[in-house]
């Protein structure tokens, strides 16, 4: 397909160190959806999630690149070409997709109506069901040791870079009850729509995640609910999906 060839293709963006990667993504970060290889804008949002190895730059352009392409997504026409944009990301391994990308398209299945549109986002959703997100770890940058002149030279050491621990949201969060109340909302006004055909589990906590009103909200948090309300007789769960027990 001659729109396939015209798109950009940026190779290594995972392995590249972060002193390189602003020279490798500089031109790539400008264009549409439409015009990047899939397997590089996989790349590019899988990168826009680890900030903290990033520089401060880059992370900021990463970030605003990112919600540029969510919202070029839900602007694509809820047909064959919503259809095609899916499928073609299903061809790529699955641990490449990153999660809030899985989250954003798990958020448009049940948005969208158009027959082609939808299955091709639900067959998505079930290639990617089971597969973690693959973690990235970007090298060290390379530093070239100082000499100091004089006849007794000494190497400067330089200290190794140490990531700031990330905070731990999720168990406060969960003693929050109004956390625990909107999932229960929200999933019960989801699946009452579906009958004994249900919704798979991906679909019901990323959905869940994408329209919360928090930004922290966890898939430990969305299955402690469904769980507590399948032993409350609310709910059933049968082949990986989740439904209302009529």
């Amino acid at each position: 397909m001659e729109r396939r060839k015209n798109r950009m293709s940026v190779g290594g963006l995972r392995r590249a160190e972060p002193t390189t990667l602003s020279v490798l993504t500089q031109d790539v970060l400008r264009l549409p959806v439409t015009q990047i290889e899939p397997a590089t804008l996989l790349d590019l949002l899988a990168l826009a999630e680890i900030p903290d190895q990033l520089s401060t730059a880059l992370a900021r352009d990463l970030g605003r690149f990112r919600e540029q392409i969510f919202r070029e997504i839900e602007d694509l026409p809820d047909g064959p070409a919503l259809a095609e944009f899916a499928s073609e990301l299903a061809e790529l391994d699955a641990g490449r997709a990153p999660q809030e990308l899985r989250d954003h398209l798990a958020g448009l299945v049940e948005e969208r109506e158009h027959p082609e549109a939808v299955e091709a986002l639900q067959a998505l959703m079930s290639h990617w069901e089971g597969t973690e997100p693959e973690s990235v770890t970007l090298p060290e940058p390379s530093v070239t040791p100082r000499v100091e002149s004089g006849s007794k030279a000494k190497v400067q050491k330089v200290a190794p870079r140490t990531r700031a621990p990330r905070r731990r949201t999720a168990a406060a969060a969960t003693k929050d009850p109004r956390r625990e109340e909107w999932i229960r909302e929200d999933v019960l006004s989801r699946l009452v729509n579906y009958g004994n055909r249900g919704l798979k589990q991906p679909i019901v906590v990323a959905g869940a995640r994408h329209r919360a009103p928090w930004k922290d909200l966890t898939e430990a948090e969305v299955l402690a609910t469904l769980r507590k309300l399948k032993r409350e007789g609310r709910l059933r769960f049968s082949a990986g999906r989740w439904m209302m027990n009529q």
